[in-house]
């Protein structure tokens, strides 16, 4: 669980939130999606609620701005080779 919600899928976490912790990092999309290793365009239509993250790129996002806890609670849900 995350702030009370149960982490099942890419698309429990509120996408607002990490377009708000992205820019508290002070981060464009394009540099979080480079770092991240997800394409910009893909990136963009997260943030609005368009389209949802596999795990792994949620994982791969949420380390790159910082998102401790969201990381943490999905690093036991990674492939081996991802983790």
């Amino acid at each position: 669980m995350v702030n009370g919600m149960q982490i099942n899928s890419a698309s429990a976490l509120n996408s607002p939130s990490l377009r708000a912790a992205r820019e508290a990092k002070g981060m464009s999309l394009r540099a979080a999606a480079h770092q991240s290793g997800i394409d910009p365009g893909h990136l963009s239509k997260v943030e609005r609620g368009e389209k949802q993250l596999s795990i792994e790129a949620l994982y791969r996002l949420a380390v790159v701005v910082d998102l401790d806890e969201l990381a943490s609670h999905l690093k036991p849900l990674l492939p081996r080779a991802v983790a």
